[in-house]
């Protein structure tokens, strides 16, 4: 079984639980605010991931993970809500984003009634008290590294001293928490000891980093058609990869120099973005990227090497699969 088929088997029962779960506010416009963007759909892979890794320790136990997926995707949402604010973007989704819909302060508002419900949710999960009570530390601790690492991707904004350990520290923290929770947990109330959901731990770490990495490495080298925005539009931006670190570690001046007066120059043109994607290539930054996207993605399959035979491992090997082929 593929991912694509794993994730459709289980998208409408995600859909309607998700929905479902915002029947508890009754204030009318924050109801709106607070269903505006998980209605506006999404691939809903955090909780068909949780429930494939339950299913993968023990067939049928997937529906028993339903609502610590649907915990997981309501926190997604609310991060994503905020990072619109913080960010000013006007879309998500192809949709405008919440605060431009609504106003800022309701936007804001709305996060924050996300962020309790979320832990409504979890409170239905049907496990032992001394299982949930492990649950809730790790959803609680997820959300406070997610936190963290969205203050150490703004910090990387006014420094250009950034150790690869840092970035990948900060990835870690800002994409690959979700799904370490997701695998972990899942396996966990499937009833998983702790050699097979911490394996799981590490294949949703994994898994999760080479996803960032790789994300960031299309945006370098990718067809612009397929990718849906300009290439090399995070050189323009400044924003500070993993490639970017690797080059301003390595380059001499003057070509040093001549990078940063090109990073973050929103209006450096299509040649100059050329440059810069050559310097990266001149140091081997883009390279040494791939190939550590590479080493994880194996990692993580690894890592599943706990599970039995099933079409749930298959799904979940073809995700790792997914997260490194993927054109856009």
């Amino acid at each position: 079984m593929d991912i694509k088929e794993a994730i459709e088997r289980r998208k409408s029962e995600i859909e309607r639980e998700l929905i479902k779960s915002f029947d508890r506010v009754w204030e009318e416009r924050l109801k709106n605010a607070m269903t505006h963007l998980p209605s506006a759909g999404g691939k809903r892979l955090r909780p068909a991931l949780a429930m494939i890794s339950a299913d993968a320790v023990k067939k049928g136990e997937g529906k028993r993970a339903l609502p610590f997926g649907i915990t997981l995707e309501i926190i997604h949402n609310f991060t994503l809500v905020h990072d619109d604010i913080m960010d000013n973007d006007d879309l998500r989704r192809g949709v405008p984003t919440v605060h431009k819909v609504f106003d800022e302060a309701t936007a804001i508002n709305a996060g924050d009634a996300m962020f309790a419900l979320a832990f409504n949710v979890l409170s239905r999960l049907d496990v032992d008290d001394s299982i949930l009570r492990e649950i809730l530390d790790d959803v609680s601790g997820m959300v406070l590294g997610i936190a963290e690492g969205q203050q150490m991707d703004m910090d990387f904004e006014e420094r250009m001293d950034i150790d690869p350990e840092e970035y990948l520290e900060m990835i870690e923290k800002k994409t690959a928490l979700m799904f370490i929770n997701a695998a972990k947990n899942g396996a966990r109330i499937a009833g998983a000891p702790p050699s097979v959901y911490e394996k799981m731990a590490e294949y949703g770490k994994y898994m999760g980093l080479a996803f960032q990495i790789w994300d960031d490495f299309l945006d370098l080298t990718a067809d612009e058609k397929t990718l849906g925005k300009p290439v090399g539009s995070d050189i323009r931006n400044g924003k500070k990869t993993l490639m970017v670190v690797y080059t301003l570690q390595r380059l001499e001046v003057p070509d040093r120099e001549r990078f940063l007066n090109i990073l973050g120059n929103e209006k450096a043109s299509d040649e100059e973005v050329s440059e810069a994607i050559e310097l990266m290539k001149k140091v081997g930054a883009i390279q040494d990227a791939e190939s550590l996207a590479l080493e994880y993605a194996d990692r993580a399959k690894r890592a599943l090497g706990v599970l039995h035979e099933s079409e749930e491992k298959e799904a979940l090997l073809d995700l790792v699969d997914y997260v490194i082929r993927r054109k856009y």
